[in-house]
């Protein structure tokens, strides 16, 4: 973490620098919204078919997931560095056909076929340091920092049950990298990718607005 943050300050350094050196004749366009869809590790599991055991727990599944519909704003300060709030929603599910675990009175329950259908949402920072940023190329290297959140419904009412899903799926804050490429289509629009390490996702794609 000490080595995350002496890299993040040395960007944030390099990216003040390159304010003051912005030629004056050059427009740049502050303000850009972004639209994305993206996959994420949990959406990929979510879309195996499975059995699963640990301890004295046995899952046997199927699994269902569509990609996470992401909205963000980014505030360029110059060319070469922009800030940012990012939320996105991804929606899953699990067709049970069975679920065995111990309680906490270590009795043994058993559920067989019901539904688990689950959100899972992040809202979350990003800084981005932009290496090329010209009138058709944006490559940049960021870092983000946020947290998702987990909602789960299933289809029988249960405390055991609740508090066994719930355990699972607990809120997580971590901060994670992004690498990404934009190509600007036109004067306001272009379309990018992006690949991350760590949350919220693992490959984003999408289209973006500049003003």
């Amino acid at each position: 973490m000490k080595n995350f943050l002496i890299f993040v300050l040395m960007i944030s350094a390099t990216a003040a620098n390159a304010q003051f050196n912005l030629d004056k004749d050059e427009e740049v366009k502050h303000h850009q919204i972004n639209i994305n869809g993206s996959a994420s590790t949990w959406g990929l599991i979510f879309k195996l078919d499975g059995k699963l055991k640990w301890n004295t727990d046995s899952l046997g599944y199927k699994g269902y997931s569509t990609p996470a519909i992401q909205l963000g704003y980014d505030y360029y300060f110059n060319k070469n560095i922009s800030l940012g709030i990012i939320g996105s929603t991804q929606c899953m599910s699990m067709k049970v056909d069975y679920l065995i675990f111990k309680n906490s009175n270590d009795i043994t329950r058993r559920f067989n076929t019901i539904d688990i259908n689950i959100k899972r949402r992040y809202v979350g920072l990003r800084f981005n340091y932009h290496f090329i940023n010209d009138s058709k190329n944006d490559l940049y290297l960021g870092a983000r920092f946020g947290g998702v959140f987990w909602k789960i419904s299933p289809s029988v009412t249960d405390t055991d049950l609740d508090k066994k899903l719930n355990a699972k799926f607990p809120g997580t804050v971590l901060p994670s990298l992004a690498f990404g490429y934009k190509y600007k289509i036109r004067d306001r629009i272009g379309m990018g990718v992006e690949l991350s390490l760590g949350i919220p996702q693992l490959f984003a794609y999408g289209i973006d607005y500049r003003f």
